[in-house]
C-alpha cells in the first residue's frame, strides 16, 4: 500500500504507519510505502492522521503511448474490483515527454475500464467527478505507470466535522502533522491563542483523547469494492471507540473575532469535544494570561500572513513577540506562518525550524522556548 501525504511529514506519517502495525515501512517523496492486510487497510484509513489517502496499486506496466496505455488498461480485470453500477473517477498524475496532459491520460484509462466493463457485461459504470463509489489512481513516471485504487475516496484531512472555515483553514492533515511534530502528546496543557475555526484545538484534542481522526466520516471509497467485509470494518471501528483516553489537563482556544469564535465551537460540536476546550474572545496583542493556566504548556498557532488577512504583518508579528515574552515564560511555543518577513520581527531566536507547505505556499514550523526571568532572552540552538 501507499499512503500520501503532505512534504515534510513523510516521517512522522512513517511512525504513525509503524505504531498502527504496519510491515515495511518505507518514506518516499510526499508518501510511505508499507503492507498489511485488509484490516489494516481498515485501520490506517480510520487511525491515520497525516495521511491525505491510502492508495492499493494493482498494475505495474511500461508503455511508450496512449494506445498503448488504453490496451493495458483495459486488460485488467476490472470486474474483479467493483460492479459495473459503481459510479468511478480517474486521478491521474503524469511525469513523461510523450504524454500531452493528465486529463487526457485520465480520459484514455476511462475508456479502457468502460470498453472492459462493455466487453464482459454488456454495460458501462458511469463516470461521477464529484463523490465517485470508486476512486482510481494513475500514475506515469517516463514509461511507467502504476495503476492504484483509492481505499479512502475523499482525501483524508475530510473528517467529517469542519462544517464551519475561517479564511484560508489550515488543512486538518497538515494540523495533526504539525502537533506531531512539535512533540503533543497529551500530557500538558495546550494553548491556540489564535484559533480561527479550531482545526488545530480539535486536531489537539482527539490525539489527547485517543479518538482515531477519521471516526466521524460517512464514507471510504473501500466500502464499494468487492470483498469488503462489512462485519471486519465494524469490529474494527467499535474496538476503536474502546481506545478513548481520559485526558487530565486542559485545551485553551481563544480568537479576538467573536463570529470566528462560534464556527470554532460549532466544529468542536461536531467533533463532540465542545466540552473538553474552553474557548474566550481574547485578542493576542493585549493578552492576559488567565489566573486558571498552569505555569507551563503547550503553545501552538498559526497566525495570520498575506492570503489570510489584510495586515501590517512586521507590527502583528512584533506584537506577538512582545506577548510571548510577557505572558508566556516557562512555555514551549510553536509558530506556523508562510510569513518569513514576519518571522525576522517575533524578536525571539527560534531553537528548531522546519520546512513544510500550507498548499503551494513554502511554510516554517519555528519553535521558541520561552524562559522565565533573565533567561528568557537565552536561545538552545
Amino acid at each position: 500500500m501507499l499512503a500520501k501525504t503532505y512534504f515534510g511529514l513523510e516521517s512522522v506519517l512513517a511512525k504513525e504507519l509503524q505504531l498502527l502495525g504496519a510491515r515495511n515501512v518505507k518514506t518516499i517523496n510526499r508518501g510511505v510505502s508499507f503492507e498489511g492486510d485488509l484490516g489494516f487497510l481498515y485501520k490506517a484509513n480510520l487511525w491515520t492522521r497525516t495521511a491525505l489517502r491510502i492508495l492499493v496499486p494493482i498494475a505495474n506496466f511500461k508503455v511508450r503511448n496512449e494506445d498503448e496505455l488504453y490496451k493495458k488498461v483495459k486488460d485488467l480485470d476490472w470486474e474483479d474490483y467493483f460492479e459495473v453500477n459503481k459510479t468511478f473517477v480517474i486521478d491521474a498524475n503524469v511525469f513523461a515527454r510523450q504524454f500531452k496532459n493528465s486529463l487526457f491520460i485520465a480520459q484514455r484509462v476511462k475508456d479502457g475500464i468502460v470498453d472492459r466493463f462493455r466487453d464482459k457485461t454488456g454495460r458501462r459504470p458511469t463516470v461521477f467527478t464529484k463523490d465517485p463509489d470508486i476512486r482510481i489512481n494513475v500514475h506515469i513516471s517516463n514509461e511507467n505507470v502504476t495503476i492504484s485504487l483509492d481505499s479512502s475516496g475523499d482525501s483524508l484531512h475530510k473528517r467529517g466535522y469542519r462544517s464551519e472555515a475561517d479564511r484560508a483553514p489550515i488543512s486538518e492533515v497538515l494540523a495533526a502533522g504539525i502537533l506531531k511534530l512539535t512533540g503533543w502528546d497529551g500530557l500538558r496543557d495546550f494553548i491556540d491563542p489564535m484559533c480561527g475555526s479550531g482545526t488545530l484545538l480539535i486536531e489537539a484534542a482527539l490525539m489527547a483523547h485517543n479518538i482515531p481522526p477519521n471516526i466521524f466520516r460517512k464514507n471510504f471509497s473501500f466500502k464499494h469494492w468487492k470483498g469488503y467485509d462489512p462485519e471486519l470494518f465494524g469490529l474494527l471501528f467499535d474496538k476503536a471507540l474502546e481506545k478513548e483516553k481520559n485526558f487530565h489537563f486542559s485545551i485553551y482556544g481563544f480568537d479576538k473575532e467573536a463570529y470566528v469564535l462560534r464556527k470554532a465551537e460549532k466544529n468542536l460540536r461536531n467533533a463532540l469535544m465542545h466540552e473538553q476546550v474552553e474557548t474566550a474572545i481574547a485578542d493576542f496583542m493585549n493578552f492576559r494570561k488567565p489566573g486558571s493556566f498552569r505555569d507551563t504548556g503547550l503553545v501552538v498557532f498559526n497566525p495570520p500572513y498575506g492570503e489570510k488577512m489584510e495586515a501590517d504583518i512586521p507590527a502583528l508579528y512584533k506584537g506577538i513577540g512582545d506577548t510571548l515574552k510577557r505572558e508566556f515564560a516557562g512555555f514551549e511555543v510553536w509558530v506556523f506562518t508562510s510569513s518569513s518577513e514576519g518571522l525576522k520581527n517575533v524578536g525571539l531566536k527560534p531553537s528548531k525550524k522546519i520546512q513544510l507547505y500550507n498548499g503551494k505556499l513554502e511554510s516554517w514550523l519555528v519553535k521558541y522556548d520561552i524562559y522565565k526571568g533573565s533567561k528568557k532572552h537565552v536561545h538552545k540552538d
